[in-house]
């Protein structure tokens, strides 16, 4: 009886939550950076304390609070690398922390937590892990987007035997000592069989729902490609799918790619090279609002990932915004559109596939109107920000109670 009222009065408590993460939002825009910040705010909503610990900034700014989470970026951490500095100063600046403000729960972001594992155990702090992917999914990655020229060989060796290591060394240490385990795809579920029985629970992305505005359908069309500017993203086929529309459709069409990354200036080269300039638009980095703007605008999302993804948040916003999205057939893509009704899937890496379809839509675009629509009706129904949230913290609740249990008993 003592337990049961321990454990409600926990869950109706706030807590302080310790969320560890290798990179946010400040450090570049992508999917995982998105998906933490938005959970980090919806728990401050539901009137928890939450510290961010993760990589160093660019500009040197050691901690900032923003939207009432407070973020420390730990200075001589490569920014958006997990290292054995890292894992130093996580402890150092782990254990300030919890002497100014007990923690309740520890949130890693994959394997954000890999330095504290020892430590949390010690003061019997539970742990919750949320995976957009693994070390395995990674590997798979990396061949598809690795080059095969000669001069390489010794790095498709190199690459996937650092990746199994880190997989055996740290993801799987991080499995071990988490008490909870989310997934953002069920699709991942095949690569947590070991050491996570009984601890997976998956939940999806999910995004705040804009408002609804109409899309002119009888001007132009607005496409965009949008995320971390990397070669396994695929854009360069978004790209090339351009050029190979007929001079007649590329009058009336716009491809707009939104984010920054090492492979821009290959993306951009490429255009030159096409002879595309006036069909391509090159956005950089762009706040909320100008997004927003542009997705409103916006009539077809064109992802053509090699990647194996989890969830892409950008296909959940893209979606959202009611753009008909052609994306790859690979990870938690699949799980989120059906084929044909509210998105259009094709192999990822298939050149002539994406060049079919987006003529298809362009020769129809009642087709573009009406999947539009019900990729926004999938959103509203399956993949809002407040269910993530609320789920999330369900686990991470869960975890304390259970944990807060086990002392009692020790």
């Amino acid at each position: 009886m003592i337990e049961a009222i321990k454990s409600q009065t926990l869950h109706r408590q706030p807590m302080h939550i310790v969320v560890m993460t290798r990179i946010m939002p400040s450090h570049s825009l992508g999917g995982m950076q998105k998906q933490t910040m938005d959970l980090c705010t919806g728990f401050i909503d539901a009137g928890h304390d939450v510290t961010v610990i993760t990589t160093a900034r660019a500009d040197g700014i050691e901690s900032e609070l923003l939207d009432g989470v407070q973020i420390h970026y730990l200075q001589g951490c490569k920014p958006g690398y997990y290292s054995k500095k890292w894992n130093k100063h996580c402890r150092e600046k782990i254990t300030s922390l919890h002497q100014i403000k007990p923690i309740n729960v520890i949130h890693s972001q994959s394997m954000g937590a890999i330095g504290v594992l020892n430590w949390a155990k010690k003061n019997s702090i539970p742990i919750v892990s949320t995976w957009h992917g693994t070390s395995l999914t990674e590997i798979t990655t990396f061949f598809s987007s690795a080059s095969y020229h000669p001069r390489y060989w010794h790095w498709l060796a190199i690459m996937p035997l650092r990746l199994l290591k880190r997989y055996i060394t740290m993801d799987l240490a991080v499995r071990r000592a988490s008490h909870g385990i989310t997934l953002v795809s069920p699709t991942l579920e095949r690569n947590m069989k070991f050491l996570a029985k009984h601890k997976v629970t998956t939940i999806p992305n999910g995004i705040e729902l804009p408002e609804i505005r109409s899309k002119s359908l009888d001007d132009n069309i607005e496409c965009i490609a949008i995320g971390r500017i990397e070669k396994e993203k695929g854009i360069h086929y978004a790209i090339r799918a351009m050029a190979n529309l007929s001079s007649e459709q590329r009058k009336y069409v716009r491809l707009n790619v939104v984010g920054e990354g090492a492979y821009l200036g290959n993306l951009k080269r490429l255009v030159k090279e096409l002879a595309i300039d006036g069909e391509v638009v090159f956005h950089g980095r762009i706040d909320d609002d100008t997004l927003s703007e542009i997705y409103h605008k916006t009539q077809v999302h064109i992802m053509p990932t090699t990647r194996q993804e989890g969830l892409p948040l950008t296909i959940l916003e893209g979606m959202a915004y009611s753009l008909t999205t052609i994306a790859s057939d690979i990870g938690g893509i699949s799980g989120v559109i059906t084929n044909g009704v509210d998105g259009f899937l094709i192999p990822p890496g298939d050149q002539n596939q994406l060049d079919k379809t987006l003529n298809m839509l362009l020769s129809d675009r009642e087709m573009i109107g009406a999947c539009g629509k019900a990729a926004r009706q999938t959103i509203e129904q399956s993949y809002s920000k407040t269910q993530m949230v609320n789920h999330t913290l369900k686990v991470l609740t869960d975890a304390a109670s259970i944990n807060s249990r086990s002392t009692i008993n020790d």
